[in-house]
């Protein structure tokens, strides 16, 4: 009987329904209003004093290992954003990737793009104005990023949150037809 209930409290029980493995995962089209897009209110919530930190991938982005073009990209994030640049660094890291950190005047954007593999990180740390939904469609729409995806986001009082995912219509269907 123990040994059931262990396997119970880890979600591998096939006799009893669990609900406890259940994944959220909400989408929303990079060219749709943050208010329109579906997302988590888990997403939502805002802790002013303590500040966000989301952590974002970016998959299928395009014109990563140009230092001019992610600079770019970063400043039309920020600028999408509605939050104030006060500083931009990137260069070039080993292998034609781009890699730096956008100072805002609350927080900031830190970027490891990776060029021949289409893929991006950016940490995302804000203290004022800063939301998920909103970070994961302005950089996404600025990388022109096939897919994004929220990871994770840190708050005071909330540790993690469900995936938040982005994909661009063309994309979703090709992956629907595929999956027909």
């Amino acid at each position: 009987m123990a040994f059931n209930d262990t396997l119970f409290q880890l979600g591998m029980d096939l006799t009893r329904s669990s609900t406890a493995q259940e994944e959220d995962h909400a989408r929303a089209e990079f060219n749709a209003e943050v208010e329109d897009s579906i997302v988590s209110p888990i997403a939502e919530q805002s802790v002013p004093s303590a500040g966000t930190t989301i952590f974002i991938d970016l998959h299928g982005a395009m014109r990563l290992g140009d230092v001019k073009s992610a600079e770019r990209a970063m400043k039309r994030a920020v600028e999408n954003l509605g939050l104030k640049l006060k500083s931009l660094h990137l260069d070039r890291a080993a292998g034609g990737d781009v890699s730096g950190v956008a100072v805002l005047s609350s927080g900031h954007l830190s970027l490891q793009a990776c060029s021949r593999t289409g893929f991006a990180a950016v940490d995302a740390r804000g203290c004022d104005g800063l939301t998920p939904s909103k970070a994961l469609l302005a950089l996404a729409g600025a990388f022109g990023a096939r897919e994004a995806v929220i990871q994770r986001k840190r708050t005071a009082s909330v540790v993690e949150m469900p995936t938040v995912r982005a994909v661009r219509p063309a994309q979703r269907q090709k992956a629907q037809a595929k999956a027909a």
